[in-house]
């Protein structure tokens, strides 16, 4: 179990870090050669290193010892909340292979995601983790749906919250 929470610590962190990344590479994509150019080769770098040498591989940990906790207690398939959980990481790879291309993308430079876009797309493993967060602390309590409503809830407010500052203007200046 602490293995499995330890993985998980760090796959949440390097997603956090990888899609903030993605954001400062699109904003680099906007800047005057040779700041251009010299950015947005260090951003690809930042990101294959997050993405092969920290994400992959703690997902994959993360994935093999659930797989071995549910075998070495199968009996825990029947209950409501392993099936849920169940679900979660399905969304959770989900997210992960959408992080994947997002990462191909920009490392071909054919990134067409705006940064508003962008942003909205790092709020989501905020709001996948506060979901694991909620669904790990009332699974017995209040049940899976209730868990459910509240991820919902605080997924609209942090999207409404970076879409109601995203057109704000910057106050860095270019050279």
């Amino acid at each position: 179990m602490a293995v499995l929470l330890f993985a998980l610590a760090i796959y949440f962190g390097g997603t956090f870090h990888i899609v903030r990344l993605f954001v400062a590479h699109r904003e680099a994509m906007a800047k005057w050669e040779p700041d251009r150019t010299i950015l947005m080769t260090t951003f690809k770098g930042m990101e294959r290193n997050a993405l092969y040498f920290m994400n992959w591989p703690a997902l994959i940990t993360a994935l093999v010892m659930g797989a071995w906790m549910i075998w070495t207690a199968p009996g825990s398939l029947l209950t409501g909340s392993t099936q849920v959980l169940l679900g979660y990481t399905a969304v959770l790879l989900l997210y992960q292979f959408m992080v994947h291309r997002t990462y191909r993308r920009a490392a071909t430079d054919t990134l067409s995601w705006s940064t508003i876009r962008l942003r909205l797309f790092a709020h989501g493993i905020t709001v996948l983790l506060l979901g694991l967060v909620m669904i790990l602390m009332m699974r017995d309590e209040l049940g899976w749906v209730a868990g459910v409503i509240g991820l919902l809830v605080i997924g609209g407010i942090l999207f409404q919250t970076v879409a109601s500052t995203g057109n704000a203007p910057s106050t860095e200046k270019d050279a």
